[in-house]
């Protein structure tokens, strides 16, 4: 079903995005095999007859198999009563620790938490590079962590990064306005990730999209000042944003005066179409040259 959008239609070729040069720092960590203490305070609190303290311990290490403070061991306190705790998890980098207040006051003047660290054994480094992008478009790095990655994780990430942004990925932003049924349904029922197509016959598009983001907005449309006709309604329209799935790079693309990319080997690029650094511009010292510049669309 063709649907129609309305301006503003934002378009955005894709340079800017491109990453072909993926590096993380990676701590690669071992759990200890023995039990120790990950965390404590010495801050004294008091607590009345039922009364519950909430602590927050932040490990500098992530841990494992946290052990419930035992009162006595883990905690410190005196009074007329006891304590009860608990934890809400056994493993992370933080939990917090429930403590109330059972037949009576008590002040706390230490509490521990022992588990199993994690801690960082050796830094390695995980790289990987795409050199065709590289040669087409200049270096570009991903200036983005991988955290919490081992080395498997982060290796697999970046190939990721390099499929899906080692060459251009256009993106357009669209309107769809609640006009009828069948816009009011898309609408409604578009989602992250969904792919459709995209045509816009002024800018020669005609491609399959996935949906990155929506925005939804409810405005109020004022009746006709000069006439008087009609009341104030509320249009229901969706902003789409999407990105171009993936593009095939042809590895030969046309080029004047070169050998085995002329008219009979080479063909149009349409990833070097749209760069103005590439695309061929008549008088200009480098890319006016036939062996320089290249078609555009």
């Amino acid at each position: 079903m063709a649907l129609s959008f309305i301006e503003p239609f934002g378009y955005e070729h894709g340079w800017r995005d491109i990453v072909n040069d993926v590096t993380f720092d990676i701590d690669e960590r071992r759990p200890d095999t023995y039990t120790t203490v990950v965390w404590e305070s010495t801050d004294t609190v008091s607590l009345a007859l039922g009364q519950n303290l909430r602590v927050q311990a932040k490990t500098s290490d992530p841990f494992r198999k946290a052990i419930t403070p035992v009162p006595g061991t883990d905690i410190t306190f005196h009074g007329s009563g006891t304590i009860a705790a608990s934890l809400s998890r056994h493993s992370g980098q933080s939990t917090t620790i429930s403590i109330t207040a059972i037949g009576g006051p008590v002040t706390i003047t230490r509490i521990q938490l022992r588990a199993t660290a994690v801690p960082a054994v050796r830094a390695i480094k995980v790289s990987a590079a795409d050199s065709v992008s590289i040669e087409r478009h200049g270096l570009r790095s991903n200036p983005d962590d991988a955290p919490w990655a081992n080395a498997n994780d982060a290796r697999a990430v970046a190939q990721l990064f390099l499929a899906h942004y080692a060459q251009r990925r256009p993106s357009v932003q669209l309107r769809l306005v609640s006009s009828d049924r069948e816009h009011l349904l898309q609408i409604l029922q578009r989602t992250i990730s969904d792919l459709i197509t995209i045509r816009h016959s002024e800018l020669g598009l005609y491609a399959d999209f996935h949906v990155e983001s929506i925005e939804h907005t409810i405005a109020r449309m004022p009746a006709d000042e000069e006439t008087g006709a009609g009341c104030e309604q509320r249009v229901h329209y969706a902003t789409l944003g999407c990105e171009r799935t993936g593009l095939v790079v042809p590895t030969n693309p046309f080029t004047f005066d070169v050998d085995g990319r002329g008219f009979d080997d080479g063909v149009f690029d349409p990833t070097a179409a749209d760069d103005p650094t590439q695309v061929f511009i008549f008088d200009h010292p480098e890319q006016g040259r036939f062996d320089h510049g290249r078609f555009g669309t």
